[in-house]
């Protein structure tokens, strides 16, 4: 019984995640927004993929995908955000879905593989007291700021928290710093 109980679950996982569509929130700002489309003419543009993926703490979505077009090498953030609609009836539990969207230079994308390190090194110097949170930010742009955070207890700097527009994204740091490399020497 708790075979076919295991087995079920199992399958029924696999088939909803396997069902699930692989989203592509930067490109269509990327194709809409960035790159100019005449009538007529022709248009190319080079795309890299960063990052997709969710946020360790809350489930959020978020991506990174680099571009090069007119001459311009630079980034594009996607992030969701969710609102809580007001209540239209009892019970009502509409939720407001948005994109953000943060485009980054070159320059920019190297000060936050530059700064994280130093973030880290502070980070890892404090010493909080018992239910004090320590922050050590970078701020990288007015949308986005970069940031460790060390409590009472922890000592790990292996998650990086993104800023963007208010929203906290907590990434793997050793991904992100790796990937962003690779798109600078892209």
């Amino acid at each position: 019984m708790k075979k076919t109980i295991l087995l079920s679950s199992v399958l029924i996982a696999f088939l909803l995640t396997g069902c699930m569509q692989t989203r592509y929130i930067t490109e269509k700002y990327i194709k809409t927004k960035i790159e100019n489309h005449n009538e007529g003419e022709f248009s190319t543009i080079k795309t890299y993929t960063i990052f997709k993926g969710t946020s360790y703490d809350d489930g959020a979505y978020l991506e990174l995908t680099g571009y090069k077009y007119a001459n311009s090498k630079a980034l594009v953030l996607g992030a969701d955000k969710y609102y809580m609609a007001r209540q239209k009836f009892k019970g009502d539990q509409t939720i407001i879905a948005d994109i953000i969207y943060i485009e980054l230079s070159l320059a920019q994308c190297k000060d936050i593989i530059t700064n994280h390190k130093i973030l880290q090194d502070k980070i890892k110097t404090e010493k909080p007291k018992m239910s004090e949170e320590i922050y050590h930010d970078f701020t990288v742009s007015k949308d986005l700021f970069i940031s460790y955070r060390k409590s009472l207890g922890s000592s790990t700097v292996s998650n990086i928290d993104f800023w963007i527009l208010g929203e906290k994204y907590s990434i793997s740091t050793l991904t992100i710093i790796n990937k962003l490399n690779k798109f600078i020497n892209y």
